[in-house]
């Protein structure tokens, strides 16, 4: 094999492999920190379900993978660009055995890091666009836990009705929970004052 072929696998090796960030704790002690970010892969996941499937199996996907988006892109976010891999401070932020909700734990976690001015201001979770996003997270989890299983008939309550049902994912458009999502991590750098990733596309 040439130099130039041994190279080449040197190089696709590193990029495969998490990322290695050294930290100093207290006397100078090295310690090793290994991440993966997956919020890529799973915004990747969605946008293929918006782009390629018309029935309701592809959009049952399209809201998991979304939600599974939002959740990776909220942690991977604070601890790398306003943590700037402080990883030892995640724990203010994300405290062990956190049980709140998405829409509660982001509404929660961005108060908080504009009252320890971290990023410039709160975004209005009083328009549309965040409603939106709660009917997303409602969807998901009628999907996860089989709230969208219920059997339903006109004569029930909204609230034993299944979620989402059945006709809501026939009639659901491709693309809606991509542009849901893409809409919160919008708000969210118009908040912070920061970029929106380029990989962060329209269906």
């Amino acid at each position: 094999m040439s130099h130039r072929q041994d190279e080449n696998t040197q190089i696709k090796h590193q990029v495969i492999r998490p990322k290695s960030i050294p930290s100093e704790k207290s006397f100078g002690t090295p310690t090793i920190w290994l991440t993966y970010s997956f919020a890529p892969e799973w915004f990747k996941d969605a946008l293929n379900e918006a782009r390629t499937g018309q029935d309701h199996h592809s959009r049952r996907r399209e809201i998991v993978f979304s939600v599974c988006f939002v959740e990776s892109y909220l942690f991977e976010w604070v601890r790398d660009e306003i943590l700037n891999r402080k990883y030892d401070e995640l724990a203010k932020y994300f405290p062990d055995k956190d049980r709140r909700g998405t829409c509660d734990r982001w509404k929660e976690l961005i108060k908080n890091l504009y009252k320890d001015n971290r990023i410039k201001k709160v975004p209005n979770f009083g328009d549309s666009w965040w409603q939106d996003v709660r009917t997303l997270v409602e969807y998901r989890n009628g999907l996860v836990h089989a709230g969208a299983s219920r059997p339903e008939t006109d004569s029930l309550r909204d609230d034993e009705k299944p979620v989402p049902s059945k006709t809501t994912l026939d009639q659901l458009e491709a693309g809606w929970a991509v542009r849901v999502v893409i809409e919160l991590i919008r708000r969210l750098h118009e908040a912070a004052g920061t970029s929106t990733p380029a990989w962060l596309i329209e269906p």
